[in-house]
């Protein structure tokens, strides 16, 4: 009788074990349509800084370089990844890239 009720209980276990709960694990600055669309040439490093917040990744080798990057692995679905990179002449923004950008008003 014992061994029975070890067995079940193992078997209860194992199944248990199966059943992990998995997060979503976000990273980097969460890039909003509505404010990447602020987002102009000419702004100057404190109103992108207003606007999006500081970068997720900064660089002493380039600081006319900041990168916005965002990464998220939800528990079920696909992974997403944004970022966009500003390059910078002095304090004023010169030109945009990335998988997110502003888009253009027709």
């Amino acid at each position: 009788m014992k061994t029975i009720f070890l067995s079940a209980l193992l078997i209860c276990f194992s199944l248990l074990s199966a059943c992990v709960y998995k997060p979503t694990i976000q990273q980097g600055n969460i890039l909003e349509q509505s404010e990447v669309n602020k987002i102009k040439p000419g702004m100057t490093k404190d109103q992108i800084s207003y606007v999006l917040g500081n970068p997720a990744l900064n660089t002493n080798l380039n600081s006319d370089t900041w990168y916005y990057l965002y990464y998220m692995v939800p528990s079920s679905g696909d992974k997403r990844e944004e970022r966009l990179i500003l390059h910078f002449n002095g304090d004023v923004l010169q030109s945009m890239e990335g998988t997110i950008k502003p888009e253009t008003e027709e």
